[in-house]
């Protein structure tokens, strides 16, 4: 069985084209055993729940967390690697 590998990826008022672009960034690997494991740090804008709610819904690799308070990267890290199922860890 191939291992699968966890991306961690803390996200906060990320624009819009550079989230969509990260997203397809792993979406588009020729492995597929991975998941993404995506962590909202309190982001005010609404474009970030939106992106990350149609992105999980499409892919049910991708995993989302919304912190209620913004710690920063440090623990919005911390949140996605807690989430993180996989042999191998990948920081994005």
């Amino acid at each position: 069985m191939a291992p699968r590998f966890s991306v961690v990826t803390p996200v906060y008022e990320t624009p819009a084209d550079v989230l969509r672009a990260t997203i397809r960034s792993v979406t588009a690997q020729t492995y597929d055993d991975w998941e993404l494991c995506l962590v909202d740090d309190c982001s005010p804008s609404p474009h970030v729940t939106e992106i990350l709610a149609a992105a999980a819904d499409d892919d049910p690799r991708i995993r989302v967390s919304r912190r209620d308070r913004n710690g920063g990267i440090v623990e919005a890290s911390n949140d996605a690697l807690a989430m993180a199922d996989g042999e191998f860890v990948a920081l994005l």
